[in-house]
């Protein structure tokens, strides 16, 4: 490692952790290894070391008794307020309530799509039905080759309704 280059944010990090004794036996032997060859690394350690020892200059405050019974309350209510949604109980009928409102949302979907569908969209069965004798007789209409030969028919009288009333 070059003496010149800044120290990188991780070996800073690395080097914390030496001077809090928190590394094992084999990384404090590699930050040893790089603090005899490296002086950037040796500058930082006594910095760190520096600052360590001047802020054990600055005198001890204490907090007040108040703002540490309102701070073991607040850890409290929040402690309590984190277990309620782990209680499976509560967890289920959460669930159970989500699940009720989108089978009812769907539900009113449906029914809501079925009346639209029903009052706008028009029923082709009543066609049929008002043209039943029509369908009903469509063999012999299309035995009927042209209207000239209905014309002809018309002249004939042949299907005159005037029938001779019968006498009572």
């Amino acid at each position: 490692m070059s003496e010149n280059l800044k120290l990188l944010p991780e070996l800073k990090e690395i080097l914390v952790a030496y001077l809090d004794g928190e590394l094992d036996e084999q990384a404090t032997q590699d930050i040893e290894m790089t603090l005899a060859n490296n002086s950037a690394a040796r500058q930082e350690v006594d910095s760190l070391t520096r600052t360590w020892e001047l802020l054990d200059e600055l005198p001890q405050l204490r907090a007040s008794d108040e703002f540490t019974e309102r701070t073991l309350s607040t850890i409290k209510v929040a402690d309590v307020s984190a277990t309620i949604p782990e209680v499976s109980w509560a967890h289920r009928a959460h669930r159970g309530a989500v699940l009720a409102v989108w089978a009812a949302g769907l539900a009113m979907s449906a029914v809501l799509g079925f009346l639209l569908t029903n009052h706008w969209i028009p029923d082709r069965s009543e066609d049929l039905l008002r043209e039943l004798p029509l369908i009903e007789n469509l063999h012999v209409y299309t035995e009927i080759d042209d209207v000239q030969f209905l014309r002809e028919l018309q002249k004939s009288e042949l299907f005159n309704d005037k029938r001779p009333q019968e006498k009572p």
